[in-house]
């Protein structure tokens, strides 16, 4: 039986969200959590996240027997272990043949801006940062969206893998003392998102030219490789049809 698990986690307590040889990533630790009910298969996620960065809607999937039936007894008891750096918010059944990464047709981030006295207590969950023109990053936000090469929005790019990405959506938009950045995509390159905000932000400051976005943009020149915090990043949502 193959198991589709929804879940949230601090991403400031793991190494980043894939398995690592030191075992302090979101899946070795979810992994650590199943075997506590006799689920030993390596969960396999739908999206991966840096170091720091936060979830608030992962995916992930799990093969195991089909004796688990009552699934709000199963998730109440994993969320027992899975505490406090993980919560699991819903499992269901799903086909044998169903894969949660390649089935998933867009991928949301929030970027959080927080305009408020800095925090030590909130460092890990947002980017303190002074007030933004909003209309003005919505201008920019939008040269961002449709299907572009987004090689050089890339930190690092698999062999033989494509950089061309379709943006359905980028925008900001205000909360309280928070300014949000909203990413909607078919996917998304490694950093793409934290590179993203840090040269709108450098064009907010009067560092960089929306020129000079545009070019980069293009995949013609290379301006800013810089990256945002990642204390600020958060996967919001896996959409599935």
């Amino acid at each position: 039986m193959r198991l589709k698990l929804v879940f949230s986690y601090d991403g400031s307590s793991f190494e980043g969200s894939a398995t690592q040889p030191h075992k302090n990533s979101v899946q070795d630790y979810l992994q650590e959590v199943l075997g506590h009910v006799g689920i030993f298969e390596k969960p396999l996620f739908a999206s991966r996240t840096d170091k720091g960065v936060h979830a608030l809607k992962a995916v992930a999937q799990v093969d195991c027997g089909d004796h688990f039936k009552d699934f709000d007894y199963l998730k109440n008891t994993l969320n027992k272990f899975a505490k406090p750096h993980l919560y699991i918010k819903n499992i269901q059944k799903i086909p044998s043949n169903f894969e949660v990464r390649f089935e998933a047709k867009a991928r949301q981030y929030y970027y959080v801006l927080n305009h408020a006295n800095f925090s030590p207590f909130l460092a890990k969950y947002y980017h303190f940062y002074p007030k933004i023109d909003i209309a003005k990053a919505n201008e920019l936000l939008s040269y961002f969206e449709g299907q572009k090469d987004f090689l050089l929005f890339s930190k690092l790019l698999e062999k033989n893998k494509t950089s061309v990405r379709t943006m359905f959506e980028a925008r900001a938009f205000e909360y309280k003392n928070l300014s949000i950045f909203k990413f909607k995509a078919n996917g998304f390159l490694r950093a793409q998102i934290r590179m993203s905000v840090d040269f709108v932000l450098k064009i907010l400051q009067g560092k960089l030219s929306k020129e000079d976005l545009l070019l980069q943009l293009n995949a013609q020149k290379s301006f800013s490789r810089t990256l945002a915090p990642a204390s600020g990043l958060y996967l919001s949502k896996i959409f599935y049809p």
